[in-house]
């Protein structure tokens, strides 16, 4: 009985990964202007997903794509 239950939760735990989400991070220099739109222009179909610090005058933009 112990072990189907654990097949059964290490079956729905592959299942849950086969639908993960990707996220890419661009390297921005502070004196670009780039928002929410920016995401869909350098990655057709993702979404902004907010703001990293980089080091220097540079920062991080988060895309995701589902």
């Amino acid at each position: 009985m112990k072990k189907s239950i654990a097949l059964g939760v290490l079956m729905a735990g592959v299942m849950l990964g086969a639908f993960a989400a990707e996220e890419r991070f661009y390297q921005i220099h502070i004196s670009q202007n780039a928002g929410p739109s920016y995401c869909g222009e350098v990655w057709p179909g993702s979404q902004f997903n907010g703001v990293r610090q980089g080091s220097g005058p540079y920062y991080y933009i988060a895309c995701i794509k589902y």
